[in-house]
């Protein structure tokens, strides 16, 4: 009887161990993070392909080169700013950041090119969204996943940012003085600094 007793135990843990393994991955947090030079997935989690049904319209315009109309941004910064904070905020900011990185690479890899400052200029229009939002929502948790975000956008580690990371040094530095918060806003200033040192220096 306690043999069996025991057997069942642990099948049980078995099981949950499994449940735990193949749980999908949580979605309320920034999603991209150390995904490679790529923005579709991170590891096993499809994060275009669980987005896209929420935003198709954006998407559309967005990842379609042949498009240089202005993608309706209007549903993210609704969905990043609401209140109270849920995967939908969460949802607009990963939307957001695949946005940024598709327009960023397309502009850096054809400088000059007939979309190049139609491109820039719609990438820096998505980074003014979570920026703005940073202010606008004071949780915890999501203010961490903007940060976050900017983190990636600096890195170099996606297609294209390489070149462009520098350009978020003043976008990232003027979070610091919204951030009562002192560790987020020790985080702010480290990644702002490392930013500015990325800059080319002044001419003479």
């Amino acid at each position: 009887m306690r043999r069996a007793a025991l057997a069942l135990g642990h099948l049980g843990l078995t099981l949950a161990m499994l449940a735990c393994a193949t749980s999908p991955p949580d979605p309320e947090r920034y999603r991209l993070a150390h995904s490679g030079a790529h923005w579709d997935r991170q590891g096993d989690d499809p994060v275009f392909a669980s987005l896209r049904p929420r935003y198709p319209a954006y998407f559309d315009v967005i990842l379609d080169p042949a498009h240089t109309e202005e993608p309706d941004l209007r549903p993210l910064r609704r969905d990043l700013e609401r209140r109270p904070v849920d995967r939908r905020n969460y949802d607009a900011l990963n939307a957001v950041a695949i946005g940024y990185f598709e327009l960023n690479y397309r502009a850096a890899s054809d400088p000059g090119g007939s979309n190049y400052l139609a491109d820039n200029f719609r990438a820096a229009k998505l980074l003014a969204i979570p920026w703005r939002a940073y202010s606008e929502i004071d949780d915890a948790a999501l203010r961490d996943a903007i940060v976050a975000f900017f983190e990636d956008a600096g890195s170099g580690e996606k297609l294209g940012t390489a070149a462009t990371a520098p350009r978020l040094a003043n976008v990232v530095a003027s979070l610091e003085p919204k951030e009562p918060q002192a560790e987020r806003r020790a985080r702010l200033h480290r990644l702002a600094e490392s930013l500015k040192a990325q800059l080319p220096p002044d001419p003479d």
